[in-house]
């Protein structure tokens, strides 16, 4: 009987070792995944506060894009929109596209509350299936992933980042 026991303590034990040895090896596969898919802007589609389709196709060709993944109640999120807002001028030839899965309406208001909605290089999208997570790694909001103008990613950062770091990293 010791025996028994002692033999199913270790095989279980094994298994678990190599469960969980795979769910590491598989994290990172999968870490590896998004980091190469998102080298370049990755295809996507998220709704327009008009409620139209929007995709990577949309976005301007020679202009760098930044995504900016947000959320209205955010404290810096809310800072990082201002900050944008009082450097407008330096965004002229860069596409500022903000994507939340929060409702329309409180992305409109966020627009309006910051001044967003005034700036046709500014687009508002609604992401209504909570895909960007997933799709571009966004573990925490805000969430930026700079592109230069042919698409290729230049920075990714989690947290709030001041205006001027972003016009500094697009060497604008």
């Amino acid at each position: 009987m010791k025996l028994y026991l002692k033999t199913t303590v270790v095989v279980l034990g094994l298994w678990l070792l190599c469960f969980l040895g795979y769910q590491v090896y598989a994290k990172m596969q999968y870490k590896q995944e998004v980091e190469a898919a998102l080298k370049t802007i990755p295809d996507f589609s998220f709704e327009t506060l008009e409620g139209k389709t929007f995709t990577q196709n949309n976005l301007d060709t020679d202009q760098p894009t930044v995504l900016i993944y947000f959320n209205s109640g955010c404290d810096y999120c809310q800072h990082e929109a201002q900050s944008i807002e009082q450097h407008i001028d330096a965004f002229k030839n860069v596409q500022l596209v903000f994507v939340s899965y929060e409702t329309k309406e409180a992305i409109q208001q966020f627009s309006k509350t910051y001044k967003l909605n005034n700036y046709d290089n500014i687009i508002l999208l609604s992401d209504t299936r909570d895909d960007f997570a997933n799709r571009f790694d966004a573990t925490s909001i805000p969430y930026l992933l700079i592109y230069d103008k042919d698409k290729k990613l230049i920075a990714k950062h989690k947290g709030q980042l001041r205006a001027e770091s972003i016009i500094e990293m697009l060497n604008l």
